[in-house]
C-alpha cells in the first residue's frame, strides 16, 4: 500500500493596501496657481497684439534712412524705429495734405466715370 501523504495548506487573504488620495504639496499648489496667472496674462497680451497688428506695415529701409530712425530712438524723441517711422510718416502725409486731397478729388472723379461707363454699356447704347 502506498503511503499517502498530507499537506495542510492553510489560505490567507492579504488585505489590500488602503486607496488613498494623492497629496498635492503647498508648493506645487504654487506653482500652478502662478502658471495659471502666466497662461492668463500671455493671453491677454496675445488679444492686444493681435488687434495691434492690424495697423501693422512692413517697410524696407536703406541704411541711412535706418541710422537716422535710430537716432531719434538714441536722443530719446521715439521710443523706438517704428513709432520714430510712424511720426515721420504722418508728419509728411500731413504736410503734404493738398496733394492727397488733389488724388482723391481725382479718384472720385475716375469711379464717378466709370460709373457712367457701366450706366451706358449696361443701357445697350
Amino acid at each position: 500500500m502506498s503511503e499517502e501523504k498530507v499537506v495542510d495548506v492553510e489560505v490567507v487573504e492579504t488585505p489590500e493596501p488602503a486607496k488613498t488620495a494623492p497629496t498635492v504639496s503647498p508648493t506645487l499648489t504654487k506653482i500652478v496657481g502662478e502658471t495659471a496667472k502666466v497662461m492668463e496674462s500671455l493671453g491677454q497680451a496675445l488679444i492686444k497684439t493681435s488687434q495691434d497688428i492690424s495697423n501693422l506695415m512692413v517697410v524696407h529701409v536703406d541704411k541711412v534712412t535706418r541710422a537716422q530712425l535710430d537716432l531719434l530712438v538714441e536722443a530719446g524723441v521715439a521710443e523706438t524705429r517704428s513709432k520714430a517711422a510712424a511720426r515721420l510718416l504722418k508728419e509728411s502725409v500731413q504736410s503734404r495734405q493738398e496733394i492727397f486731397d488733389k488724388i482723391e478729388k481725382t479718384r472720385a472723379q475716375i469711379a464717378a466715370l466709370k460709373q457712367q461707363l457701366h450706366t451706358l454699356v449696361g443701357s445697350g447704347a
